[in-house]
């Protein structure tokens, strides 16, 4: 085993990686973590640093051990994983327009693997990875919360009812002009996301 240390929001964090090597420890990345920007963008790199390879390291190794952690699922755990499954093939942050709300992936900073929820483009809380809802600062409605509670059983269902009566795709935010395109409520690149 190989030790490392990464600097952490000021914190040094000395670990033991679970890698026998850089490319044991890229292939994990590739396959496990491609929802995470900030560690595909490391994987990429031709060249990289020490403090790189460390921080490669320490992204698969953090990834097993809280794989292996057992984590009591919150109510929206459907929602969240829906987002990032129709969002996997995205380099940027993937959205989805409800009727009253809107739903953001997060592929930067510390809240990577949350969903943003927005009202009337209003930030007003998150859903954790473990889909839970965080309602810190007050903000989330009872509306905004049965629209969660639909949205976590039929997104792309709630996704055409907006597309079809705002005409815009509820993914992308782009006029619908095709007549089975404004039927559907989302694009037919867009689309291609949820299949």
């Amino acid at each position: 085993m190989t030790s490392f240390i990464v600097e952490k929001q000021g914190e040094e964090i000395a670990f033991d990686s679970k890698f026998e090597s850089l490319n044991d420890a890229k292939a994990y990345i590739k396959d496990n973590l491609n929802y995470n920007n900030f560690a595909m963008n490391l994987v990429e790199k031709k060249k990289v640093s020490e403090k790189q390879i460390a921080w490669m390291h320490y992204l698969a190794t953090q990834s097993v051990i809280d794989s292996q952690t057992p984590v009591e699922k919150g109510e929206y755990i459907d929602l969240v994983e829906k987002m990032y499954d129709a969002g996997k093939n995205r380099k940027t942050k993937f959205q989805v327009r409800l009727p009253g709300i809107t739903l953001s992936t997060v592929n930067k900073g510390a809240n990577i693997g949350c969903v943003y929820v927005f009202e009337n483009n209003q930030y007003v809380g998150k859903i954790t990875q473990n889909g839970e809802l965080n309602d810190a600062l007050g903000n989330v409605s009872e509306d905004v919360k049965n629209l969660l509670e639909d949205a976590n059983d039929n997104l792309l269902q709630l996704a055409k009812i907006y597309g079809h009566e705002s005409g815009s795709c509820s993914i992308c935010g782009r006029t619908l002009n095709d007549p089975l395109s404004v039927q559907m409520g989302i694009g037919p690149q867009c689309l291609k996301n949820f299949n």
